[in-house]
């Protein structure tokens, strides 16, 4: 999978993540900042991005994954959020504080099933309305 370690500028990411474009910056101190646009609500491609994303937080030796949703199409189902969690519990998020931003709001209430899911599994993830919330939790939110 193409891309690695990102630098201040976004850099689009090149790989098999599905139907989306996937931007990976760290222009916000401490942050990698992930925005993906597509088709979302498959599950197989879900987990190669989370994946992904989380290899490069630990190359770049982060802690704060901020990830900006812009998905059209189908809504994953619980069973493939699960898949997705199931799928990175061989990787170590201990620390790791994840913040999701969902610009399509009628898609909110999905993402926060996953997060309760994923807060199930011991990994700290919430979803949030806008950047700025999103933000000021990884600085400052309940560790």
């Amino acid at each position: 999978m193409g891309g690695g370690i990102p630098g201040r500028a976004p850099i689009v990411v090149d790989g098999d993540f599905g139907p989306v474009t996937m931007t990976l910056d760290r222009s916000e101190h401490g942050v990698l900042r992930v925005h993906i646009r597509g088709e979302g609500g498959h599950a197989d491609a879900a987990l190669r991005r989370w994946r992904y994303n989380f290899e490069q937080l630990h190359r770049s030796g982060l802690q704060q994954l901020l990830v900006v949703l812009e998905f059209a199409g189908p809504t994953m189902t619980e069973a493939g959020f699960r898949k997705v969690i199931d799928g990175v519990g061989d990787l170590d998020l201990s620390g790791i504080r994840i913040a999701v931003v969902q610009m399509r709001h009628e898609r909110q209430r999905q993402d926060e099933v996953s997060a309760m899911l994923a807060l199930e599994s011991g990994i700290t993830a919430a979803v949030f309305p806008d950047e700025g919330s999103a933000l000021l939790w990884l600085r400052h939110g309940e560790r």
